[in-house]
């Protein structure tokens, strides 16, 4: 089966208010695509969904798999040298923005290090908190990963993924449960060593926004060592630590994303699946949502519309958005939805 899937990296319900929703533009393309599509639940975000799907020789239930696996754990399967048996969680770089009484993430708050900052935090930490049990880890993503402390159950320390906070308080998205605190101890202690430290001053002087704090999350399990399923006919195109080591698991190459869909046409002539993760500014700046539209919403609609593609999935925060075999959609009522605006669907 040719089938593609697109994941929309940090497109979780925005916390915006009337006016910024009013300033958005409108997207044809990813309009009639909400208006063509199966909408489902993607329980547990879009991680959870791909090692489903695109993982496993068997779906299992979403319950099961967060009982089995976490993205720290499947991101783990691709950074060499971290210490056996630790459970692990991954350590996004954001900025808090204090005000008098309140603290918010920025709304550009998740924030990209390049891989020489993130060998010198790796250094530094481990220099630091000796002795603490925890060591950080570098992987060239976004997202590093923190090795240690005492295994955690799947409810025991829940933990969000920072891309739902953008723009708001974001306490209720922090480690909670009964073995959450000890990481929340170890946040803030990270957030006093980031306070001027020599990467921050540097990102200052650039005009960047510092990293001062580390957010903590999607972990509490060792790494997967495991080869699940093998894709002799699969391409994966993301620049992610989970898709690394998503694709680990599974023997695929990981290459980097294209500016638009498809990259060559030749790269849709042979049946196989194909996965692409990239980035769009959820908060609105019209530019990165255009290109998003034109560079791969489009084009993708095309291709399924011509019957280049038997499916497409969009993946959306905790939703799955799937173009169906086109035969059985034109004999749906689908084909009479009028589009409403995106945001409706995938914002609010």
């Amino acid at each position: 089966m040719n089938r593609l899937i697109l994941v929309l990296r940090d497109f979780y319900p925005a916390r915006l208010d009337r006016e910024a929703f009013a300033a958005l533009p409108r997207l044809a393309a990813l309009e009639r695509w909400l208006a063509c599509a199966d909408i489902a639940p993607a329980r547990g975000g879009w991680r959870n969904w791909l090692w489903r799907e695109f993982a496993l020789e068997a779906p299992l239930a979403p319950d099961t798999v967060q009982a089995l696996v976490t993205p720290a754990s499947v991101a783990a399967a691709a950074v060499p040298n971290l210490p056996p048996g630790k459970p692990l969680w991954l350590a996004t770089p954001v900025h808090f923005v204090a005000g008098l009484d309140t603290v918010r993430l920025h709304p550009a708050g998740l924030l990209e290090l390049e891989r020489e900052a993130q060998d010198r935090l790796a250094a530094d930490f481990a220099r630091v908190f000796a002795g603490s049990g925890y060591t950080l880890h570098a992987t060239g993503r976004r997202e590093m990963l923190l090795a240690g402390g005492t295994p955690v159950e799947p409810a025991g320390a829940r933990s969000d993924d920072p891309a739902r906070w953008l723009g708001a308080d974001p306490r209720e998205g922090f480690p909670a449960g009964a073995q959450g605190a000890p990481l929340r101890r170890l946040g803030a202690e990270i957030e006093m060593w980031l306070h001027e430290h020599p990467v921050n001053r540097l990102r200052a002087a650039r005009g960047e926004l510092a990293t001062n704090a580390l957010w903590l999350w999607g972990g509490g399990a060792s790494a997967v060592i495991c080869a699940l399923r093998a894709a002799p006919a699969a391409g994966a195109w993301a620049e992610d630590a989970y898709l690394d080591g998503l694709a680990r698991v599974r023997g695929v190459e990981v290459r980097v994303p294209p500016e638009r869909w498809p990259p060559t046409r030749t790269a849709l002539a042979q049946p196989t699946e194909r996965l692409v993760v990239f980035g769009a500014d959820v908060a609105g700046r019209a530019e990165s949502l255009r290109g998003m539209e034109n560079g791969w919403i489009a084009p993708t609609l095309l291709d399924w519309q011509q019957g280049r593609l038997d499916t497409a999935t969009l993946l959306a925060g905790e939703r799955a958005i799937t173009l169906p075999r086109l035969r059985r959609w034109r004999r749906g009522w689908r084909a009479l939805r009028r589009p409403r605006p995106w945001w409706e669907i995938l914002l609010r």
